[in-house]
């Protein structure tokens, strides 16, 4: 058992209060805080991040409602007033008074950096031991490597982490920066997803559909960041597939949602689905599986990245079936996780699915349960950051 630790986690969810990134900070937080630590989040807008609010879908400068979506999921789950948000775009500090979240920091024993949103003020670099987790392998190496800002940023903690699993081998010619890199995995509370009994209506999956500027060069070729143009590979798809239902529910996929939704795809409201974190929970332990694709920079790489949100499914008893980045290293696939690279080979991998549902459901969560157990993550990430 690790003794009591005061750990500040830093994320981002106030200014982007949707369900896949709330559930994310919050399954570290309370992860943590069931290892017996004394644990509070913190969230930075810097000087640049203006709150989402999904109600009005814009982005503005209150952040009012994220707060209050943040204090109301962190209370149900027994976090009560264990977050603070500091708004200098504001010029408030919300949550705590400015001098406790200095007194917290002073005395904290690691300040653990989530996906590197926050910036790094002073107060927060007293925190003893500093540690950041990179959500987003591949595309942070090489702005890594190419900016000094960015190297500079990361290279002020004392350990750095990355969902790239396959990274610290060395793959595809993946620059290092002199980093001693360390895999690890998102963490999940499988108890807060318990699957249901019903068999699941359409595959499923979430997220942002053409995010652009954030393609990278690596080797002289250029990898993409973008999905947009991944799906439109597979948009015959639901073609091969009669009586199988494909839904998408993604950010920005208007331009484009006539045209699938013609090909046989159901589009859903992205917001409507993820606007409140019990709905988004919910959609996806409905679903039937998960069907989605990856990045290129981590299917060209193999960097053996997996998805919070795909693991997600697996602990709702949901099969995932996903392009290929390498995850096959570390995780057991052809029972509950499936990777494909052709349609064709997508084809087949829903039928096996369809063809032995309850199977796959099992085999699903057994593998949450075995590999993304929060405990289990959580520990380790102490441990290699010397505070076991």
């Amino acid at each position: 058992m690790n003794r009591n630790l005061k750990i500040l986690v830093a994320g981002y969810a106030i200014g982007f209060p949707l369900g896949g990134q709330l559930w994310m900070m919050l399954q570290y937080v309370l992860g943590l805080k069931r290892l017996g630590h004394t644990v509070l989040f913190l969230e930075d807008t810097s000087d640049w991040s203006y709150p989402y609010d999904p109600v009005r879908r814009s982005y503005d400068l209150g952040s009012s409602y994220g707060r209050r979506v943040l204090d109301d999921f962190f209370a149900r789950c027994g976090l009560k007033g264990q977050w603070v948000y500091n708004a200098p775009i504001e010029n408030a500090v919300y949550g705590m008074s400015r001098e406790d979240l200095d007194r917290f920091c002073s005395q904290a024993d690691l300040f653990l950096n989530i996906s590197g949103i926050t910036p790094l003020r002073e107060e927060y670099l007293r925190c003893r031991v500093k540690a950041i987790i990179d959500t987003d392998p591949v595309f942070n190496q090489i702005k890594i490597s190419n900016d000094e800002k960015s190297r500079e940023y990361f290279q002020s903690h004392d350990f750095c982490f990355t969902f790239g699993w396959n990274l610290p081998d060395g793959v595809a010619g993946v620059p290092h920066s002199g980093i001693d890199w360390k895999s690890t995995l998102p963490p999940i509370l499988p108890d807060l997803w318990v699957p249901l009994e019903t068999p699941g209506g359409a595959f499923t999956t979430v997220g942002s559909w053409d995010s652009r500027g954030r393609d990278v060069l690596l080797n002289g070729r250029v990898l993409s960041w973008r999905k947009r143009p991944k799906y439109h590979q597979l948009l015959d798809l639901p073609r091969h597939l009669p009586g199988v239902d494909l839904e998408l529910a993604f950010l920005g996929i208007e331009d484009d949602a006539k045209l699938f939704a013609e090909h046989g795809w159901v589009i859903r409201d992205a917001v409507e689905v993820s606007a409140d974190p019990w709905r988004y929970r919910d959609y996806l332990r409905n679903s039937r599986g998960e069907f989605t694709v990856a990045k290129d920079q981590n299917v060209i790489t193999r960097s053996g990245w997996f998805s919070d949100r795909s693991a997600s499914y697996l602990a709702a008893g949901r099969p995932v079936i996903t392009e290929d980045t390498g995850f096959g290293s570390y995780l057991p696939v052809g029972e509950g996780l499936f990777t494909y690279k052709t349609l064709e080979e997508a084809v087949q991998c829903i039928r096996a699915v369809e063809a032995d549902p309850v199977r796959h459901f099992r085999a699903a969560r057994r593998i949450a349960q075995e590999h993304f157990d929060a405990p289990k993550i959580l520990s380790r990430i102490l441990a290699d950051a010397g505070l076991a």
